[in-house]
This record gives structure tokens, sequence and C-alpha cells, in this order.
């Protein structure tokens, strides 16, 4: 079902899914943290298939994606971003979502000359869980240029792959406090990964052919 949202395309949940709360606040406190995932994960899949059925353009899907998984992780922040080319040392943002002013950026660069240690463990790890990200190893060359001013604490990556390839980043930030993330956080946040490959796998394939 499609409902209108001041001009963007709003996909309603299946009926068995439509009847619950919202992923937010004290109205969930009835479901395991399991079957919380599980609602959210729902709510992303059919973001998925809108997109991939042209209900939705890039725009459209890039934000309520970075929507989507900032409300189902409860962090402040949320932002896909993909490298500029096949040299992958430079990552630019499609979306980034901030929850605390409601407001979406886009095309924010950020060079390996600059972060060099954070390019690095993503290429080698893939990923980066960083609850202290001031003080964590790959994270800590973001803090007085990024962290300090944005009141940022904690930091979780994962790596946008295809055909094995790195070739981008889904980033959740919290603010003002530390969040120590869950395995379940994490084991949404990877599957979201391989989601947003599904969706985005032509225009990968169309992007990083140098690669493969």
């Amino acid at each position: 079902m499609e409902l209108d949202s001041g001009g963007m395309k709003v996909y309603a949940l299946p009926a068995g899914l439509a009847a619950m709360p919202p992923p937010l606040g004290d109205h969930l406190t009835g479901l395991s943290e399991s079957e919380f995932f599980m609602l959210d994960q729902s709510a992303l899949l059919l973001l998925v298939k809108a997109f991939k059925d042209q209900q939705l353009s890039e725009s459209e899907f890039y934000q309520q994606l970075t929507e989507t998984i900032t409300a189902a992780l409860e962090c402040s922040r949320a932002s896909l971003w993909l490298y500029s080319d096949a040299l992958l040392n430079e990552i630019v943002a499609l979306d980034l979502y901030d929850s605390t002013s409601d407001r979406h950026f886009q095309g924010i660069a950020l060079h390996e000359d600059d972060f060099s240690p954070y390019f690095e463990a993503m290429r080698n790890d893939g990923g980066i869980d960083a609850p202290y990200a001031m003080e964590h190893s790959a994270t800590s060359c973001f803090t007085e240029a990024y962290f300090e001013p944005n009141d940022i604490y904690s930091l979780l990556d994962v790596g946008i792959r295809y055909s094995g390839q790195l070739v981008g980043v889904f980033c959740c930030e919290n603010v003002g406090e530390v969040m120590l993330w869950t395995e379940q956080q994490k084991a949404y946040l990877d599957q979201a990964g391989k989601l947003i490959t599904f969706a985005l796998k032509p225009a990968l394939q169309q992007k990083f052919a140098a690669l493969f």
C-alpha cells in the first residue's frame, strides 16, 4: 500500500505488521530484541522491493533507507557511502541522515590521505565496531575534524560488498552518549549491507566494472 508523506512515497507494512506500534519508545517493551529486529527487517525488505520495482527514485530510496536503519538501531545518525571510483581511496555520501535535526545531507567526501587508519581498517576487516569512537585505533583520526564538532561518541560501520569487493560503507553513529552496539544491532546492519548490495547491484556493476 502506497501512502503520501509530504511528497515522498512511503510503503506500508503488510497487514500483520502494520498493526504493530512504531519502532521506538516504550511501546515495544513487550517484544523481545530478536522480534524487534525482525519487524524492522521486514520494513527494510519492503523498502528494497519498492526501489527494485522502480516505485522509488534513488534519492527517495537513500533517504528512506537511512531513516529506517536509524530507527531500527535507535542511533542518532546513519549514512550510505560509495567509493568514488575503482581506486577506492575516496568515499562519497549518497545520503547522511541526522535524526537530531531531521535533516539529510549528500555529497560529503572523505579521502584516504586524511583518514588512512579508517580506510585501511575497512579494507582489512570489512567493518568497524567502535563504541568509543574517539579512542578506537581506526576511527580516532576523525575526532578533531568530525566527532567533536558533531558530539559523536560511537560508530558502527559495515562494508558494502559486490562480488566480494568492498565498494562502499554503511555507517551508524550515536550522538551525546556512548552506544554499546549489541550483537542484534550488528547482525541487523550486516544483513542490511547485503540487502543494499542487492538493491544497487546494476549501479555497482557499472560503476566498479574495472574491479571485476
